[in-house]
């Protein structure tokens, strides 16, 4: 995938970016495409007796995905790949921001909102089937799977055109898994072992280097200065943020329901509450860091932490500009 993203029918050269390969890979694949599925199948699979809903709620929506099969056969054929990723990924962006527009997950707790439910998650399934067709050619492990998820028996190119409704699903499987950077650099690290170890310095003076850089050591205010590898174990991440309350019991904190991106949202606790309002939150594109270990509190646990600047006169969250997306990675 990450390959054809670049590829087209030129001859030219092609770097292999570390970095790049596992925000592209955690970013698209599983926090734009896998991630329909995760969001929409276990309201399926949990209420509705894993059956989509007998009718397409939002057929000129589906009918519009499986038109656009034609221009992305035509990139592929042209060898056009990275022209092909782009379109399938654009529809990926546009399925994810129809769920986040109809919101299941605040219908399903609205009483009398079941068929909309029905009607929004079956919609989405359609939608992940589109795209899952459309990246087989580049990805036919992920197809084969979602293949049996569906309980498909064709799962070629004109098998999109056929509308899934009434149809009977499996019980979802995790399909992918964030490519964690922690096992991409141990891979790297691992891969040196066959080079050719450069000659060591004499203990001596390496215990010499290492003191005359410990008392060099620059600092900018009162915090040390890192290094880039120290920086890239803090996943930071877009977030959106679906729900925003005050928490009984404190006078700091708000309690923040947050999109990342992944198939369940996150619960955070934000000490904002004096500098904003629940209501000025919702909906707005915050930063968090999304590996922070998650933290017991008396009000429950916060899984993460909400990124704002202060100066002694007030405190701002910092918020990306419009175009970033849930689960997008900051750096």
């Amino acid at each position: 995938y990450y390959f054809a993203s670049k590829l087209s029918d030129k001859v030219e050269d092609s770097d292999l970016n570390l970095d790049d390969f596992v925000q592209k890979v955690n970013s698209d694949l599983v926090g734009k495409v896998v991630n329909i599925a995760s969001r929409c199948a276990k309201f399926i699979n949990t209420k509705f007796d894993n059956k989509l809903s007998a009718t397409c709620a939002e057929p000129e929506l589906v009918q519009s995905f499986i038109d656009a099969g034609d221009s992305i056969a035509q990139a592929y054929e042209a060898r056009e790949f990275s022209t092909a990723i782009r379109e399938i990924m654009a529809l990926a962006d546009k399925a994810n921001q129809y769920i986040d527009e109809k919101k299941p997950w605040a219908l399903a707790k609205i009483e009398g909102e079941e068929q909309q439910v029905h009607d929004v998650c079956s919609v989405g399934i359609n939608l992940f089937r589109q795209l899952a067709v459309y990246l087989a050619p580049v990805l036919p492990t992920l197809a084969t799977q979602v293949q049996a998820f569906l309980q498909l028996d064709s799962f070629n190119f004109e098998s999109r055109k056929q509308v899934l409704v009434g149809h009977e699903i499996a019980l979802f499987q995790p399909l992918m898994q964030r490519v964690d950077p922690k096992a991409v650099a141990a891979m790297v690290d691992a891969s040196k072992d066959s080079l050719a170890a450069p000659a060591e310095a004499p203990k001596v003076e390496k215990k010499k280097e290492k003191a005359k850089e410990k008392k060099a050591e620059p600092k900018v205010g009162e915090a040390e200065i890192i290094n880039i590898d120290d920086f890239m174990k803090v996943d930071l991440r877009v977030a959106e943020v679906l729900e925003a309350a005050t928490v009984e019991g404190s006078d700091k904190l708000l309690q923040l329901t947050l999109n990342v991106g992944e198939a369940e949202p996150r619960n955070v606790f934000s000490g904002i509450r004096e500098f904003y309002k629940p209501e000025d939150l919702k909906g707005k594109l915050v930063v968090m860091v999304a590996n922070l270990a998650p933290r017991k509190m008396r009000f429950g646990i916060s899984n993460g932490m909400v990124l704002a600047a202060g100066n002694g006169e007030g405190v701002w969250v910092i918020s990306p500009e419009s175009g970033a997306k849930p689960g997008d990675k900051v750096s």
